[in-house]
């Protein structure tokens, strides 16, 4: 099975400080650092549709609904 997963680019990886190695991995909701293996997990709205994953305008600055 091939699983989707999108380059998340121009953004650093917290742990290891290396840019343009986060890869999001919507259907398991992760975004994995490449470089270190750090990993973080999400929550998606199925709701948005998939263009929601494009704007982040929704969150301020904590990561939390404005």
């Amino acid at each position: 099975m091939v699983e989707i997963a999108h380059l998340l680019d121009e953004l650093t990886c917290a742990g290891c400080g290396t840019p343009n190695a986060l890869w999001l991995y919507p259907v398991r909701g992760v975004v994995e650092c490449r470089e270190c293996g750090e990993k973080a997990s999400i929550l998606l709205d199925p709701l948005d549709g998939p263009d929601s994953l494009g704007s982040l305008d929704g969150l301020d600055s904590c990561g939390g609904d404005r």
